[in-house]
């Protein structure tokens, strides 16, 4: 691999920088500390909602925030220069209701984003771990119909890893009569969300870098599946992790030597961006 000049390091998160509900490691979080300290702009991209990444700074104990922050798997992007979180995609309530009944039939809970709340179809053995483990605001909506009274940037559904070729094709009649507006994309192991059809993270990362003048062969990427899968072929250095799926494998420009549970985000980074 041809080393190059690095501006800007952004990083998936689940199964990229943590692993599980473990948190991050200390190698980990001493790497985007060293990077920025190199001056080296560091910042994540997450499915997640921006209140919630920017938690991560104080749960992470990092003497510097993110310089930027890619949420809702494009949907978003906070700047810390500017300190404003813009909004760029969301499902509209009709469709939000169409995929919300369908997972409803078949037993499934689901939860989405709204109002800065995380908000649950049902109370479910997920729903009791995520509580337990994570620091957001949660509810769980009264009625069905809760979860469509406002746009919202995702719709999250956990099901095995070996059964999501089987719930794509359950699904693809739903996304028909949302008429190209909305996807369903694998996020995480265990995860799949429905989202704006628009929305990707290289989206959002070439937002920030117009604005920024970086170039995108400036930027490196780090990721682990198919919504890190446009920002990874995207950016001048693209990584998946080894523990990620093939898809994004044969996009990147490069897989990590080590997993994420091993700290393979650190490891690569010492060895191949703050080698010198």
């Amino acid at each position: 691999m041809t080393e190059r000049k690095i501006r800007l390091v952004v990083s998936d998160i689940d199964a990229t920088l943590t692993y599980g509900f473990s948190g991050i490691s200390e190698a980990n979080r001493q790497a985007i500390i060293d990077l920025q300290e190199s001056g080296i702009l560091f910042g994540v991209a997450s499915g997640r909602g921006y209140a919630d990444l920017k938690n991560n700074e104080t749960l992470w104990d990092l003497p510097k925030p993110f310089d930027m922050i890619i949420g809702l798997n494009g949907s978003s992007l906070y700047d810390e220069k500017t300190k404003k979180d813009e909004q760029f995609f969301e499902i509209r309530v009709s469709y939000i209701r169409q995929v919300v009944e369908a997972i409803d039939s078949l037993g499934l809970d689901c939860h989405i984003y709204v109002d800065g709340i995380t908000l649950f179809s049902r109370v479910s053995e997920r729903y009791l771990k995520i509580r337990n483990t994570a620091h957001r605001s949660f509810a769980v909506a009264e009625d069905l119909s809760d979860l469509w009274q406002k746009p919202t940037a995702k719709i999250l559904i956990n099901v095995p890893d070996e059964r999501m070729d089987e719930y794509r094709g359950y699904f693809k009649p739903v996304l028909d009569r949302c008429e190209g507006e909305v996807k369903l994309i694998r996020t995480s192991p265990g995860a799949m969300e429905f989202v704006p059809a628009g929305s990707d993270k290289l989206y959002a990362l070439k937002k920030y870098c117009e604005r920024y003048d970086i170039p995108l062969e400036e930027v490196a990427a780090f990721g682990d599946t198919t919504n890190d899968n446009e920002m990874i072929a995207g950016a001048g250095l693209g990584v998946c992790m080894l523990n990620g799926t093939d898809d994004t494998k044969a996009l990147a420009d490069d897989i990590s030597e080590y997993e994420a549970k091993d700290d393979g985000f650190a490891r690569y980074v010492y060895k191949h961006i703050l080698n010198g």
